[in-house]
């Protein structure tokens, strides 16, 4: 792999870092809670393409820092829209909506383990961006909320995509109108958070979790992932095909060969994306 694609693009608002082949991107606004303000979410357009389509990983951690994951839309790019006679606050948040969603579409392309790590306040748009990981962590310290109806909106992000099939719809309604703070024992009875832990040892766990699936076929991992974001969208007959020719060409890969090999002759699997 070329060396350019080694290296994260630098960006002003999101730090990435990169350990081996598990990625850690950071939301690193601290001082607003990380809200997505224009350039928090242009930076992420970039961050998810290189992610996506670039990134030499096996695995990447989502967090926030400072105190919060992510606050949600930025209250005062808002205000200073409604205020300001020269801003045209529609367009502006059009826009930045449109750059949003392209941001968690590349997210959604991405073919290895995606883990948010909550480490605190996860609310609105930051909500949105949790439930389209993959799998998500909680802090003891965390809180997860729509928010969006305190301000008198309608949800952004995916919000309306990924809340009804994490929860069913009928809980998704409920969890939208009466938008509580859902602590992280009611985001884990919920379905909506994997565990809860200790801050102290959030990010080691997110660690530890992609480390694990890490070791998993690079193409099992893309193909499960892509089929089942495919399947609620298809028909029987359209998955089916799907998966058809997603394990005939699975079977034609190194890694497939090697893993047979040693199955029938009781070793242990080593798969390299080969």
């Amino acid at each position: 792999m070329a060396a350019e694609l080694l290296t994260p693009p630098e960006m002003k608002t999101i730090s990435i870092e990169i350990d081996g082949e598990i990625g850690t991107l950071t939301l690193n606004r601290p001082d607003s809670f990380n809200a997505m303000s224009p350039d928090l979410i242009a930076d992420m357009v970039e961050a998810f393409a290189w992610l996506a389509d670039q990134a030499p990983l096996r695995g990447l951690i989502v967090t926030g820092a400072g105190r919060a994951f992510c606050a949600g839309g930025d209250l005062n790019w808002f205000k200073e829209g409604q205020a300001n006679p020269d801003i045209d606050i529609v367009a502006s948040v059009r826009r930045g909506a449109e750059m949003l969603h392209q941001a968690i579409v590349d997210m959604q392309r991405i073919p290895y383990p995606v883990i948010a790590a909550l480490n605190g306040p996860t609310a609105g748009a930051g909500f949105s961006l949790a439930l389209a990981c993959d799998i998500r962590i909680c802090s003891e310290e965390a809180f997860l909320a729509c928010a969006y109806g305190r301000i008198g909106v309608s949800p952004d992000g995916g919000m309306t995509y990924f809340l009804p099939r994490v929860v069913g719809p009928s809980k998704a309604i409920e969890i939208l109108l009466n938008d509580p703070n859902l602590s992280p024992a009611d985001a884990l009875e919920a379905g909506l958070v994997s565990e809860v832990v200790a801050p102290d040892e959030l990010m080691a766990r997110a660690r530890e979790k992609a480390d694990k699936l890490a070791q998993k076929s690079p193409y099992y991992v893309k193909m499960a992932k892509h089929l089942v974001h495919q399947s609620l969208d298809n028909s029987i007959t359209e998955q089916l095909q799907l998966e058809r020719h997603g394990i005939a060409n699975g079977m034609g890969t190194q890694d497939s060969k090697n893993a047979i090999e040693a199955f029938l002759s009781g070793g242990t699997a080593e798969f390299k994306g080969e």
